[in-house]
């Protein structure tokens, strides 16, 4: 199981207000609207960390493509999920988004949106040239649902712990009142960056105090800040989601101890795409590494069998 990388454009385009337009000059052009670019003008393609596990043995006919959540990257799928889901037939690439993990762009960070980060899923997708079942975690789940309402074509998704459809300005207030230092140390985290949010609060946030604090230690250790306009937006003050008919078949999961997306959420989440959840009692909201993953694992592998989701799905 290595890294490897692809070409992916890292910007999608640009708006020029009308109030900015002037007057043609007098050669016919207009100074507010800027010339193309040739290709030799344009930035080169940003190379993208990609982590691979090949299948076992004949391959599925579909492959399985992981996003990461925020501050994170490839490598929080790399111990349990890659190995896990190539042992059961399939072929599985988990991307870092750009500025996160093994991938560029951490200058430009804090500007970017769900759609630079659709665009990134859109160009692994098409890089790996097979059918693909999507499989995004918390933001990676909103990330996913902006992918498909702009046309991206999945043969299934599973949003897991997801950031709901409508954002997350309901579970926040929910955090509020019912997990306040969570919300100030995640308040905190959005401002001034991980690395000065209590450790304590977050390893109770993102694991229910279900790993050790050396085993969180090292999980933050590779953390990183993440993108200051993304928390906005996940709010929900922007739609992002798409309509059920443009859904591909979809699984929507999450765990009983999860302290960021709870239950009605979940409930809403599969309301909206025309579904039931699934929800795993015990697990915290980082569920690939959580003590009980495999349960987790168990679960998206079913949901693949009992809808026999395939390239023709």
């Amino acid at each position: 199981m290595g890294a490897s990388s692809f070409g992916c454009c890292d910007r999608v385009g640009q708006v020029y207000p009308c109030s900015s337009l002037r007057k043609p000059a007098p050669d016919g052009t207009n100074p507010s609207i800027p010339a193309q670019r040739t290709d030799k003008e344009r930035p080169p393609p940003m190379q993208l960390e990609v982590l691979r596990a090949p299948a076992r043995g004949t391959p599925r006919p579909v492959d399985l493509l992981l996003v990461h959540g925020i501050c994170v990257g490839a490598w929080i799928w790399e111990r349990h999920f890659l190995p896990g889901l190539a042992a059961a037939g399939y072929n599985v690439h988990a991307l870092s988004l750009r500025g996160h993990a093994g991938s560029p762009g951490r200058d430009g960070l804090h500007g970017y949106g769900l759609a630079h980060y659709a665009e990134d899923v859109r160009a692994v997708a098409a890089e790996i040239g097979r059918p693909v079942v999507v499989v995004g975690h918390s933001l990676g789940g909103a990330v996913v649902q902006t992918a498909i309402a702009g046309g991206a074509r999945f043969a299934g998704a599973v949003l897991m712990a997801s950031v709901p459809p409508y954002g997350l300005w309901p579970a926040n207030l929910a955090m509020l009142t019912r997990h306040p230092r969570l919300w100030r140390e995640v308040a905190v985290m959005s401002v001034a960056g991980v690395r000065h949010a209590d450790p304590a609060v977050l390893r109770d946030g993102l694991f229910a105090n279900r790993i050790s604090a050396a085993e969180f230690a090292a999980f933050a250790a590779r953390a990183h800040d993440e993108s200051r306009f993304i928390g906005l937006e996940l709010q929900g003050w922007r739609p992002f989601a798409p309509p059920a008919w443009m859904a591909p078949p979809m699984l929507v999961m999450g765990g009983g101890e999860d302290r960021f997306v709870g239950l009605s959420d979940l409930w809403m989440t599969a309301a909206w795409y025309g579904t039931n959840p699934d929800v795993l009692p015990g697990l915290s909201h980082t569920m690939m590494m959580d003590p009980d993953w495999p349960r987790a694992l168990d679960c998206i592998l079913a949901w693949l069998e009992r809808n026999q989701v395939s390239g023709g799905g």
